[in-house]
């Protein structure tokens, strides 16, 4: 043993050697140690089942211990409630034989035992973010958490790039608070393509921070691909996973259900984990795997972070993964006792082989999809701002404001614009002033206050579902409302089962639903929920370009796929700098190679629909844009022209013509001045800065050019 190990308290040495079994330290669980001893907030970046949840522990324990420290120490917020029940195991094996006390809270945990006795709160809180917000409502509870110490973020880049981020750092500070100390945050991840911008995000302004950063230890990896077309998609798949302990992954919850039922009676022990299942059909997904016999789960990005779930024999993609982070995670997911990594791509033509290639070359590179915390997050200020009123009965707007202007997400609003949700809120009922003190209103009562504020806990909104149940109150999961539309009668597949929906109560929500015994038919209908999948990222859609340019791949491929990459390199036919346009004029109209990702496209789909006025019909996708009715003698001319144009359109100017969401599908977005929701869509949905910063670094190559390096661009007003 090291000096290091000696350091740490005798009790959780013996533990670590006698009960654990170890002896020694991971090189993540040294670097970490060292770097807590420094003070200080804390991001560990390793790769996956690389030891960081106890990288992150053995500190707070060893403090704990050391310290003699009594009730709630560390809070331990994860991102999924499935992950707190696989990680609650692993962490009571490390605490519990030191006498250290760990509780759980969660919604899928049993009521009475979301709690504790007065005087016996845990050493360790794990729990989400939402359940969080029900702690802090309580008063009793909240003073349990005034000797706080330390707050650990397990998989930070499933929070960092999106609102409910926004709605963790809140947490993080309101604990700040409530302990009146900083308090030490540990953030945990396999994935992030910007850690010192996570960090930094993390930590907050004016405090000591630090990175600890650990190369995975190379491990052997095999792929393999597979083109079978849509329709032979299941039976390539049910020949890769049969006998064995697989995860497929797919890009939907409707395609789990579809390649379930399209794959029953190709493979026994089949079942389905996505989020629209109850969370006995889930549990009973997982508990599959851990069993000797064979089995085989279809899942959603459900299953991809850190759960552990045995020793899978092979990884499936059933299609392309979104992204370079996913793709990661999914590999992560096998090779976990000392054999390789196997994963299978199994694709539907050569154009998603070559996607999935570019996906592999971007992981060998490490080109990890940076995450961007949004950067105007209203509606969280809305929920924090109805949360804060809770149970209080009337506050002044100076203290009010001041609460959540000292957040760090909100520290960067302008007076102006919080001064203008007031007044929205005040002339929509959601507030009362009265002599500058401010109330919930009978709107917030009637609404996201009622039954205890529980709308007020998650900042995202249900979607319209429908819960089915059955009509013994045994929950299946949940139905997107379109789909209900349906009426009764209609024969359904959920979690891999047949259900019969018997009736409906639109006032409650609830399809009740009886199991359908027998094979599937041709007659039944495979559920949809809303919402699409993810486009394409950049880093794949660079990585695409990447192979495009130079028409291979550097990746040790069979001949065949190495034949149709070079095939689909060969149709382009034009040299392709991989980070402009080459647009060129096709039967169907004209083509503008894109490699710049869904989200870039679908803009500058709008931008161009725009400039060339009515009448040309654009279409986009992950790598191209298609115009079709040009009517000009030279069509492919016309549209670098106009690509040109547009490039010199200031932001303001783009963000014009984009076309503004629904603010019903966003949680609080109708409580919003319109203004304001529109400024937060343009900033942090629409990425209207970052487009332009592309556009305006993007070269163009028409009929017969190679592509030209812009210079610079001249800002219309």
């Amino acid at each position: 043993m090291n000096s290091l190990y000696a350091s740490l308290h005798p009790t959780l040495q013996g533990v670590l050697a006698h009960r654990l079994g170890w002896d020694g330290l991971r090189p993540v669980q040294e670097e970490t140690i060292r770097a807590a001893a420094e003070g200080g907030d804390l991001l560990v970046v390793a790769g996956t089942a690389g030891g960081k949840t106890e990288a992150a522990l053995i500190p707070v324990l060893d403090a704990i211990l050391k310290g003699g420290l009594a009730g709630v120490c560390c809070i331990c917020i994860s991102p999924l409630k499935a992950l707190i029940n696989d990680q609650e195991e692993r962490i009571s094996a490390i605490c519990v034989p030191a006498g250290v006390t760990v509780g759980k809270w969660h919604g899928d945990v049993p009521k009475g035992e979301r709690t504790w006795g007065e005087g016996d709160p845990p050493h360790i809180l794990v729990t989400t973010p939402e359940s969080l917000e029900v702690i802090l409502q309580d008063h009793r509870l909240r003073g349990d958490l005034e000797r706080l110490r330390y707050v650990v973020i397990d998989e930070v880049h499933a929070f960092a790039g999106d609102q409910r981020g926004v709605q963790m750092r809140c947490l993080c500070d309101r604990l700040d608070m409530i302990a009146t100390r900083p308090l030490r945050r540990i953030g945990l991840s396999a994935t992030i393509g910007n850690p010192g911008e996570v960090l930094d995000w993390l930590s907050g302004p004016g405090r000591k921070r630090r990175l600890v950063a650990v190369p995975p230890v190379p491990g052997k990896k095999r792929f393999s691909f597979a083109v079978s077309g849509r329709e032979g998609r299941a039976r390539a798949v049910a020949n890769l996973v049969r006998g064995k302990h697989a995860l497929v992954f797919v890009g939907s919850r409707s395609d789990a259900e579809g390649l379930c039922a399209s794959m029953d009676g190709l493979v026994e022990h089949l079942t389905v984990h996505h989020s629209s299942l109850s969370p006995g059909v889930r549990q009973a997904a997982e508990e599959s795997l851990a069993g000797p016999d064979p089995a085989c789960v279809i899942c959603t990005s459900t299953l991809e972070l850190g759960i552990d779930i045995g020793g899978l024999d092979i990884v499936v993609q059933a299609g392309p993964p979104p992204s370079v982070s996913s793709f990661l995670q999914r590999l992560g997911r096998t090779g976990r006792r000392g054999g390789p990594a196997i994963m299978a791509f199994v694709l539907d033509n050569d154009l998603d082989l070559m996607v999935a290639v570019a996906t592999v070359e971007a992981a060998m590179q490490r080109e990890v999809e940076p995450l961007r915390p949004p950067s105007l997050p209203y509606t969280v200020f809305v929920q924090q701002l109805l949360l804060f009123l809770m149970g209080r009965r009337r506050v002044g707007r100076q203290v009010l404001l001041s609460s959540l202007l000292s957040l760090s997400p909100f520290s960067g609003f302008r007076r102006e614009d919080c001064d203008a949700i007031l007044a929205a809120l005040i002339e929509d009922g959601y507030l009362v002033e009265d002599g500058g003190f401010l109330m919930l209103g009978p709107a917030a009562e009637r609404g996201p206050a009622r039954s205890g504020g529980r709308d007020l806990l998650s900042i995202f909104a249900a979607g319209g579902s429908w819960r089915a149940l059955t009509p013994d109150g045994e929950e299946a999961g949940s139905l997107d409302g379109r789909f209900v539309a349906g009426g009764t009668g209609t024969v359904c597949t959920l979690g891999g089962r047949r259900w019969r929906i018997i009736s409906l109560d639109p006032a409650h929500r609830i399809a009740t639903v009886v199991g359908e015994g027998g094979r599937r038919r041709s007659s039944d209908r495979r559920p949809f929920w809303s919402g699409s999948g993810a486009p394409m990222s950049r880093s794949v859609a660079g990585s695409v370009g990447r192979i495009l340019a130079a028409g291979c791949s550097p990746l040790p491929l069979a001949p065949p796929e190495s034949a149709a990459i070079r095939g689909i390199a060969e149709e382009i036919g034009h040299p392709f700098a991989g980070d402009g346009f080459v647009v060129s004029e096709r039967p169907e109209g004209v083509f503008v190679l894109s490699c710049h990702g869904g989200r870039f496209n679908r803009t500058l789909a709008t931008v161009l629909g725009t400039e060339l006025g009515d009448g040309p019909r654009i279409r986009s996708g992950d790598l191209w844009l298609l115009i079709s009715g040009i009517t000009g003698p030279h069509p492919a001319l016309e549209v670098c022209d106009a690509i040109r144009r547009v490039k010199g359109w200031t932001p303001a100017r783009i963000a014009g013509v984009l076309p503004l969401l629904d603010a019903e599908e966003w949680k609080f977005g109708t409580l919003l001045p319109p203004h304001l929701f529109s400024g937060m869509i343009r900033a942090d949905v629409d990425g209207v800065d970052d487009f332009v910063t592309v556009l305006q670094a993007c070269g163009i190559a028409g009929p017969g050019e190679n592509i030209s390096l812009p210079g610079p661009q001249p800002m219309s007003k």
